[in-house]
């Protein structure tokens, strides 16, 4: 029986040892995964902010609901309302449709493997077609 608890008593200092060291190596990925998390969130952001200055800029450039012809400020407007920055806009056609593509830049901050921060981009593209009037029996044809 002595025997017994003596094994015993080794083995909890074996688990007590096993625990310490296992304490700092979980506390940093703890800290990585913060990073991680902080980086997709950046980046959804930065893409909601990017998609939502594509359309803006569409919608400026759209005969319908065009309000202005200056699609940049308006993609400059709903950037920063998503807490970004404007990299680019520009817009192309060939003919048939036009796009407005859009880059922001928005910053991730307090990262534990970059102090300093990322920065993160986001793109995104708005197709229009300037010859559609709508649908017959819509309300929305010439």
């Amino acid at each position: 029986m002595f025997r017994t608890l003596r094994l015993v008593r080794e083995e909890a200092a074996g688990i007590t040892v096993v625990a310490a060291a296992m304490v700092p190596v979980m506390l940093v990925m703890a800290l990585v995964l913060h990073d991680v998390t902080a980086i997709y969130a950046a980046r959804s952001r930065a893409q909601t902010a990017a998609d939502a200055a594509a359309k803006a800029a569409g919608l400026e450039l759209t005969p319908l609901f065009g309000v202005g012809n200056d699609p940049r400020s308006a993609a400059r407007d709903y950037a920063s309302r998503n807490g970004c920055d404007l990299l680019s806009c520009e817009t192309g056609g060939d003919g048939k449709y036009l796009w407005v593509t859009v880059r922001v830049a928005r910053k991730a901050d307090r990262l534990f493997l970059k102090p300093g921060g990322a920065v993160l981009t986001a793109t995104a593209r708005c197709y229009l077609d300037p010859y559609y009037h709508g649908s017959p029996g819509t309300g929305l044809e010439r």
